[in-house]
């Protein structure tokens, strides 16, 4: 009997080693199955996180090209304001200097303008006005006259066309013979 007991602690010892081997076991797998589950899980995040850094890769590629573009259009309009901040500088001393003529005229026409009440004063501006006019009149008159000339020039460099001509003038004078006639004279004629 003391076999047997000794054969039966050895099978419940060896019962007891295989169920506690069979819980690791079975506590082994499951772990393993966790750790199966994680690590998919993990590669299913791996994968859409890698899905996710790509669409952030192109969405930074295009937020770049944006700021590329950006910052092109942000000089162009920087060198046009110079532009025009460089115009408008000068056209505010333009407006300053026509300011100023503006001034000097308003006191050049109160000043005409008392000169004018007098009637001497009115006189003698209108005598110098006249003799401007007539100045005027006689240098346009000169200039035509040397246009003329010139032209004459040209003229006679081009030739006369068989005419003679001495400063400028015709000497030759064509003969014209007229033959007058009766009104009788020339219905018989015919």
């Amino acid at each position: 009997m003391k076999d047997n007991l000794k054969f039966i602690l050895l099978i419940i010892g060896i019962i007891a080693v295989f169920f506690i081997m069979g819980r690791e076991i079975i506590e082994t797998r499951t772990r393993l199955r966790k750790t199966q589950d994680q690590i998919v899980q993990e590669k299913k995040e791996k994968v859409w996180l890698q899905d996710e850094l790509k669409t952030t890769k192109g969405e930074l590629t295009k937020a770049d090209k944006g700021l590329r573009t950006a910052n092109s259009k942000l000089d162009f309009v920087n060198k046009k304001i110079f532009g025009l901040k460089d115009n408008n500088s000068r056209l505010a001393k333009e407006k300053q200097g026509l300011e100023h003529k503006i001034v000097l005229l308003q006191e050049e026409k109160r000043a005409a303008e008392t000169r004018l009440r007098s009637l001497s004063e009115l006189k003698k501006a209108i005598r110098q006005v006249k003799l401007e006019m007539r100045a005027d009149r006689i240098e346009q008159r000169k200039e035509r006259i040397r246009q003329q000339k010139e032209i004459d020039k040209w003229k006679t460099a081009l030739g006369n066309q068989g005419f003679f001509t001495k400063d400028g003038k015709n000497h030759y004078k064509p003969k014209v013979k007229i033959d007058v006639r009766s009104a009788n004279s020339s219905l018989n004629k015919k």
